[in-house]
């Protein structure tokens, strides 16, 4: 399964539904998604999704990958995504609950441990035969984003480029109502105060998608009066070849080892290693490009498990620099 050749392909309907999920559910619905092929009809054959592959594709645990599959099935089977259909007739709107799966089973084995599913009836029609009004998104990048909210964003600003067409070097700009964002992602009642939103879910998935994603995405926020009531955004589509944005490398997964080990301390200077030659490529790109807030934490954090206190210093420093700016 080549990550880079896989896409998720939505009708624009479907792809601004309203629908809550946690990470592990939005991760399997991907990962079904992905074995789909929007230009032909649904086939008669059911989807496998291996536990191997989730462990491999989103770098969970190995001891839990099967369980985090089954239950994220399970829990998925019982949520709808509501899409809004305008009625030609009364000129009203409709609000139409659809399953995902109409069918869901799950083989236990030692070797061949699989979820198996059927998308739902009346779901496939936004997924099979699409023609026109559908966004396709590049599996491998939702794939590096892990939280629902930057899954769910990066495809709204990806569905613009099918108004604008791809337009190299030119920022594509989207406007999003603040309401409709927390409502399409099944947010209504949580972060209502805008600096909330700001602090702990905007700017934290503006970064996500920045470091591990084919756009550079920049925002401001659109009031109306005093009150902030949607977020202008406007990014760069750097899939283009003459467009090679370095992306955020993944890194090893930390050693079960006593702090201060020499176990631990090989660890830290491999991702030292690996982080440091993605920050090269990334001022080597753009120097106004740099690396997000939490990252440079987790670096200098590495750097003092090694006993590299003025590297720790250097990079603290960085950090509460551009903390201050992005406060004022």
């Amino acid at each position: 399964m080549e990550l880079n050749k896989l896409t998720v392909v939505q009708g624009n309907d479907l792809l601004e539904g309203a629908y809550s999920v946690t990470l592990d559910e939005m991760r399997l619905l991907n990962l079904a998604l992905a074995q789909i092929d929007s230009r032909k009809p649904q086939p008669d054959t059911l989807y496998r999704l291996f536990p191997q592959d989730y462990q491999r594709i989103y770098g969970v645990n190995p001891t839990s990958s099967h369980r985090q599959l089954r239950e994220a099935a399970e829990s998925l089977m019982k949520k709808p995504v509501t899409i809004y259909k305008p009625d030609v007739k009364t000129g009203k709107v409709r609000t139409v609950q659809l399953s995902w799966f109409s069918r869901l089973e799950y083989v236990s084995s030692d070797d061949h441990s699989a979820v198996v599913l059927r998308f739902g009836q009346d779901v496939a029609p936004y997924l099979y035969e699409l023609k026109e009004s559908f966004t396709k998104l590049n599996f491998a990048n939702i794939a590096k984003l892990d939280t629902p909210f930057s899954v769910r964003l990066y495809g709204w600003l990806i569905k613009a480029k099918n108004l604008y067409g791809r337009r190299s070097g030119k920022a594509i700009e989207v406007t999003l109502d603040l309401n409709w964002m927390r409502e399409k992602a099944g947010l209504a009642g949580k972060y209502e105060d805008y600096r909330d939103f700001r602090q702990k879910l905007l700017e934290p998935t503006i970064n996500r998608i920045n470091a591990n994603t084919d756009i550079s995405v920049v925002w401001e926020p659109v009031k109306q009066g005093r009150t902030v009531v949607s977020i202008k955004f406007a990014y760069v589509d750097e899939s283009a070849p003459e467009a090679s944005k370095p992306l955020r490398p993944r890194l090893p997964r930390r050693p079960r080892a006593v702090a201060g080990s020499a176990l631990e301390g090989e660890w830290a200077r491999r991702c030292i290693s690996i982080f440091e030659e993605y920050l090269e490529k990334l001022n080597a790109y753009d120097v106004e490009e740099k690396a997000t807030l939490p990252d440079l934490r987790k670096l200098s954090g590495w750097y003092k498990m090694i006993g590299e206190k003025n590297k720790q210093k250097e990079i603290l420093s960085e950090v509460s620099s551009r903390s201050k700016k992005a406060a004022a």
